[in-house]
């Protein structure tokens, strides 16, 4: 009876003392971006399939960074997210040709995709692995038309509810 009624006590205490925005002297906590040493910090390793070069991950926002710089040269960056905003990871990236044919298959364990294709037309398509992580269930598979530019990087974004 004694340790319910001390946690009680506690418990009492330590909700009273929270802070909300409205109380004079809160301070808000302000996630600094990731320096450049946290970045250099990251080790990327690209795998290489079938001659095509790509990276996924972005998991965290030092991660973020760290492939955002590293893949700066790749032909093609993917994002994935939810409408609201949310980052989406575990997904499966296929990407075909003109003609039709797949030029790549692979898993992407984060929101951010880069791929170093070739110059032309190229169609994305994104769904959820198989099976789908519990944060992906239920997402339909999504398709983009892009055109890959030799010396730029072109951009598809894809947004599911």
């Amino acid at each position: 009876m004694r340790h319910v009624l001390l946690a009680t006590l506690l418990c009492a205490s330590t909700c009273a003392h929270a802070q909300s925005p409205d109380d004079p002297g809160y301070e808000r906590i302000v996630k600094q971006p990731p320096t450049q040493e946290e970045i250099e910090g990251i080790l990327l390793v690209p795998t290489v399939t079938k001659g095509i070069s790509y990276i996924g991950g972005g998991v965290g926002s030092v991660e973020r960074a760290a492939i955002e710089q590293w893949a700066k040269g790749y032909t093609l960056r993917i994002e994935m997210a939810r409408k609201s905003g949310e980052y989406l990871g575990d997904m499966q990236v296929r990407i075909f040709d003109a003609q039709g044919e797949t030029v790549l298959e692979a898993p992407s364990d984060g929101p951010l995709f880069f791929v170093q294709l070739p110059g032309g037309r190229y169609a994305v398509e994104i769904a959820p692995l198989d099976p789908p992580a519990p944060s992906t269930a239920g997402l339909a598979p999504q398709i983009r038309e892009v055109t890959v530019t030799e010396g730029q990087q072109a951009r598809v974004f894809l947004a599911w509810p």
